[in-house]
């Protein structure tokens, strides 16, 4: 049985203690109880993200948290925690969301270390979207790097001569915020262009959310990699925020598995690896 979670109580202790586990965490990890109440307090009042709950004779098996976007007829979860009978309960879970979001697609998030969820996604068919590492920054400091003649700001202004560019590895890759979703929300977003006679070679987009950031991809053509313009690239972003923003509490970065310049670019600037990932997708 699927049951709309209504109060916090219901599924908290449930919640957090699977958070915890490495064999049952989701993406996104949830490192604080604090952070599960938040998490769960603000799917059970928003509009657009809904938390449920599945039980079997009176148990609860499973919690999920997703939210959507009607237009876009895309949809995540947040939260896909199965503590036992993955498989059935997975099930469950996602044929309630396709009842409610029918001809979205949904993603969803685990850890490498979650086999159950792994081997599910694997046996249902479900694509896997990305392969991930998660890296983070802790508390940014003052970047001394001198600004790289090459690279340009990229604004609301001057977007139109970056999209096409960002659209070339955007689109393929299945991201949602491709030059169109990217656009409608630039003023949250630095970007940031690596020109060679006033071609667009490399970029780099950023989201800032109050005290913390996360990069959200770094492109760049075949011909310009192991040139160090990943270095080149991130090296600015961090110190550009930084310049705006001072002292940010964490900024994240995904990189996938195989980018081996990418992660080493990143571990020299100062983020860490915090966690892998895999992300799924299926048609509902």
């Amino acid at each position: 049985m699927i049951k709309t979670v209504s109060k916090l109580d219901e599924v908290m202790d449930f919640a957090w203690e699977l958070s915890q586990d490495d064999l049952y965490a989701s993406y996104h990890r949830l490192s604080s109880i604090e952070m599960v109440k938040e998490y769960i307090d603000r799917a059970i009042v928003s509009e657009f993200e809904r938390i449920v709950a599945c039980y079997r004779q009176d148990v609860l098996c499973g919690v999920c948290i997703y939210f959507w976007e009607f237009d876009e007829k895309y949809a995540q979860t947040t939260m896909f925690l199965i503590k036992e009978n993955y498989d059935e309960i997975a099930d469950e879970l996602i044929a309630y969301i396709g009842e409610q979001l029918p001809g979205h697609e949904l993603f969803i998030g685990v850890p490498f270390s979650n086999t159950n969820a792994n081997k599910y996604f694997k046996k249902r068919n479900f694509r896997c979207t990305d392969s991930l590492i998660d890296t983070r920054l802790y508390n940014l400091q003052s970047h001394i790097n001198p600004k790289h003649d090459l690279v340009e700001k990229i604004t609301k202004e001057n977007f139109k001569e970056y999209e096409m560019f960002h659209d070339k590895y955007a689109i393929p890759l299945g991201m949602y915020y491709n030059s169109k979703n990217l656009e409608k929300e630039i003023e949250r977003f630095r970007v940031f262009v690596f020109k060679e006679n006033e071609v667009i070679h490399a970029s780099i987009f950023v989201k800032t959310v109050e005290e913390s950031a996360e990069i959200f991809g770094l492109f760049i053509d075949d011909e310009y990699k192991d040139k160090n313009i990943e270095s080149i690239l991130i090296d600015e972003v961090l110190m550009q925020l930084y310049s705006e923003f001072g002292t940010l509490k964490e900024v994240l970065y995904f990189i996938d598995e195989d980018n081996t310049e990418e992660l080493n670019s990143a571990l020299a600037a100062g983020f860490s690896i915090n966690d892998t990932y895999r992300c799924y997708r299926c048609l509902l």
